[in-house]
Formats: structure tokens, C-alpha cells, sequence
């Protein structure tokens, strides 16, 4: 099994996106600090949720994904929110290393290898630096009007000195890019930690909604098709391999439920 992930491995090192690869202003030191202090403000604005046994287990299900190739030099953090800021459910993902995973990814999973799925597309969005070399290509074209575009999945986080900016249209196309690229990275690292990578796949197709008649050019993601045909064309590359089932989520759904729970609405009060 594990010469199975080694070759794995192997193959999909000349087809996958390399990390960092590309103009990048920003060192390894200094992303990990822009990730921090990004993370610090995304935190004031969200519903972090304290759970030892669910954060234990997002902790030790992110580690094990991002032990996996490629090394990158960046510390990953994940951290349990009730917010949903995207369609899918999926993570937001924040330069240099913080994922922020929201409990509804947790609930729409229908086990542990989707979860891991949609964790490995957001370890992928940080190990290629998108963000960064997003920015370097903004300051090169114009500094002062490009904004810093933090895209978690489908959202995109345009956060400059705390203030919400328009996604520029030529950053989309690349960022319809960067979806596919995190999604062909992920397909390796799933597999090398022993997850199934169909789960990704699998994922994707039940969730994600059915491409519109006419696609709508200011979209930032890829249409469905073709994200789901550029995930197989991907797998097939990998060698053969059997992938072993991962119980566990059930009990972690149990959790999520709780800390998400809305009380009921009391009636209002009929005047006599």
C-alpha cells in the first residue's frame, strides 16, 4: 500500500501545479504573517466554535493531509466555524497555513474521505501560494488599485485595511484557474494520505449546483462539467489502488449538530 502511494505520488509530480511556481514578491516568512494577521481579522468577523473533540479531530484529519507532498514550509491551522460564506460549504483558506472550516462542510459531508476532500482542496489553495502571486500580479499591473483577493472557494474575501473591494474581471479567469489547480493538487494529496480521491469528485457532483443555461461571465469558479471532467481525467493518472473506509465522522456530525442548534423562536404574545 504505501509503494502504491509513493508511485502515486510520482505520477502526478509532472502534471500538478507547482507550488510557489511563478513571480512572487512575498517570502515564505512574510506570507505567513499576512495569513496571520488575515486570519486575526477573519476571526472578529466570524463565529469561531469551541469544541475539543470536533477541533481534535479537524486537527488530526488536516494534519495528516498536509504532511502529504508538497512540503511548503507552512504551519496549517484548522479551526471550527459556524459561518457559511460560501454555496458548497467549502473552507476558507488564508495564506500561509489558517483554514477555517465551517460546520456546515462538516454536516454536508457524507463521510470522512469528503471531508477530507474538501480540506485537501483548501491546503492545495495555500501550498501553491495563489494569493500571493495574486497580489504580486496586482502590484505589477497597478498597486494602487488592485485589492487583496482571499478566495476561501467560491467567496472571494476582498479585504484591503478592513474594507470590502470589487473582484477586478481579469482576476477572474485566473481565479476559475486556481480552482481547477487546487483540485489537481488535492487529487495527489488525498491519495497519498489513503484517501479515496473520488471522494472529491463525489463531493463536487452532489453539491455543487448544475451549470446555468448561460454561464455568467463574472463568476469566480469553473462550470461544474468541467471541474468534475478536469477531477477524472486527473485520477486516471494515478496507479491502481484500494482505498480503506474511514469511520468516525458520524459521532463528529453529532457534535456539529449541537454547537449548531438554533433555539426554537417563542411565539410572540397575543394582547388581550
Amino acid at each position: 500500500m504505501r509503494f502504491a502511494l509513493l508511485l502515486a505520488c510520482a505520477t502526478l509530480s509532472a502534471q500538478t501545479p507547482t507550488p510557489g511556481r511563478g513571480v512572487n514578491f512575498y517570502s515564505i516568512e512574510k506570507e505567513k504573517a499576512l495569513g496571520a494577521q488575515i486570519a486575526a481579522e477573519y476571526r472578529h468577523q466570524a463565529r469561531v466554535l469551541d469544541s475539543p473533540s470536533v477541533n481534535a479531530y479537524l486537527d488530526e484529519l488536516g494534519q495528516r493531509l498536509a504532511a502529504q507532498p508538497p512540503a511548503t514550509g507552512f504551519t496549517y491551522t484548522f479551526e471550527l466555524v459556524d459561518d457559511d460564506q460560501t454555496w458548497i460549504h467549502e473552507a476558507v483558506a488564508f495564506p500561509g497555513g489558517p483554514v477555517f472550516v465551517p460546520a456546515s462542510l462538516i454536516l454536508a459531508a457524507a463521510d470522512e474521505d469528503e471531508l477530507a476532500g474538501m480540506l485537501a482542496h483548501a491546503i492545495a489553495h495555500i501550498a501553491t501560494r495563489q494569493e500571493t502571486r495574486q497580489m504580486t500580479r496586482g502590484q505589477m499591473m497597478n498597486q494602487a488599485s488592485m485589492p487583496l483577493i482571499m478566495m476561501g472557494g467560491w467567496n472571494g474575501y476582498a479585504i484591503r485595511q478592513g474594507a470590502a473591494l470589487a473582484v477586478p474581471f481579469g482576476f477572474l479567469s485566473f481565479q476559475r484557474k486556481n480552482e481547477l489547480d487546487a483540485d489537481q493538487l488535492a487529487v495527489g494529496i488525498l491519495a497519498a494520505a489513503g484517501y479515496n480521491p473520488q471522494s472529491l469528485a463525489r463531493y463536487i457532483e452532489r453539491v455543487q449546483p448544475a451549470d446555468p443555461p448561460v454561464r455568467n461571465a463574472m463568476t469566480p469558479y469553473p462550470d461544474k462539467d468541467q471541474r468534475l471532467a478536469a477531477l477524472q481525467a486527473t485520477i486516471r493518472q494515478l496507479p491502481p489502488a484500494t482505498y480503506s473506509a474511514h469511520p468516525g465522522l458520524d459521532a463528529i456530525h453529532r457534535d456539529v449538530t449541537k454547537l449548531t442548534a438554533r433555539p426554537a423562536k417563542t411565539p410572540p404574545r397575543l394582547a388581550r
